[in-house]
């Protein structure tokens, strides 16, 4: 199995045509499967036809093609103003004018600091002389991987009852020391959920933990201190679904993310420990009304 966490050189190709500026980022292991397939501008990646939509809100859409006979998915991203994107970010290595641009770097980034991920293919960007930009992020289908949130509803077996107590903890404590590790590097998913985090080897002691659509990363140093709250009260909640992750396996989830291996809690983190509660259940009631409103308006 490839290695999820390891970081990965890149190549990068621009061009100038009709008066639009554009650029290609390629991980440097899938260059030679890019350029036999005739991917090597914008345009290339962009007149790609065929493959099914497998997701389409708003402003981007994702497609999944075959290129050489292996599976890959396309996130484009339509055109919007490039001064909303302010041109880069200063904590990221790479520098991006786009929201597939900004994705890709920080996937780059993630895999600097060894927490692993989806497979980043390549990404491009287009600006136009109006001054907007459209984007693109190619990546490489996460197989062996899987969703936690597709083991729950399609195995909910695998989790259920005190005989697959160690199997949740397993899978919970890889979830915990990931998130510990990603605050630590100084990022944080604003969607922390049973949808994004990937899973491979689950009968492991230690299992495969990886994360995947990294369009909204938190790296703000003055949010540092929300981030325990946010990121395991999203997860807990999505967690939730089938009672198969018991309220005990929870508060194990946030044991080991403080490291706390004698199970001692102090003061604070009882505390913190009541936040997430509490943030879990807004998160349930705010989702509840949406569906609501939503069902509502059918």
């Amino acid at each position: 199995m490839t290695d999820l966490a390891a970081p990965f050189a890149i190549k990068e190709k621009k061009g100038d045509e009709n008066g639009c500026h554009w650029r290609i980022v390629m991980n440097c292991q899938y260059t030679s499967v890019l350029e036999e397939a005739g991917l090597v501008s914008y345009d290339a990646f962009d007149s790609i036809t065929g493959g099914i939509i497998v997701k389409k809100i708003r402003e981007r859409f994702v497609t999944r093609l075959t290129i050489a006979e292996s599976v890959y998915y396309i996130k484009k991203h339509g055109r919007e103003p490039l001064t909303k994107k302010g041109g880069g970010h200063h904590h990221l290595s790479l520098p991006w004018s786009s929201e597939g641009g900004k994705e890709f770097a920080f996937y780059y980034e993630f895999r600097k600091c060894g927490l692993a991920t989806a497979v980043p293919v390549a990404m491009g960007e287009k600006i136009f002389p109006d001054n907007s930009v459209e984007s693109f992020l190619l990546t490489e289908d996460f197989s062996p991987c899987v969703q936690l949130e597709f083991l729950i509803r399609n195995n909910p077996g695998i989790f259920s009852g005190p005989e697959n107590l160690a199997r949740r903890r397993n899978i919970l404590g890889a979830v915990a020391r990931y998130a510990r590790q990603m605050h630590n590097q100084g990022f944080n998913h604003l969607d922390f959920n049973a949808t994004h985090v990937l899973l491979d080897r689950i009968e492991s002691e230690t299992p495969v933990i990886a994360l995947f659509d990294l369009q909204r990363i938190d790296c703000k140093k003055i949010n540092r201190y929300r981030w325990p709250v946010k990121a395991l009260a999203e997860f807990n909640y999505s967690s939730r679904e089938g009672g198969l992750f018991t309220d005990t396996d929870r508060l194990y989830l946030f044991l080991v993310y403080k490291n706390k291996k004698n199970g001692e809690i102090n003061l604070f983190d009882r505390l913190q420990w009541g936040w997430i509660e509490a943030k879990t259940d807004r998160i349930a009631r705010h989702t509840e009304k949406r569906r609501a409103r939503m069902t509502k308006g059918k």
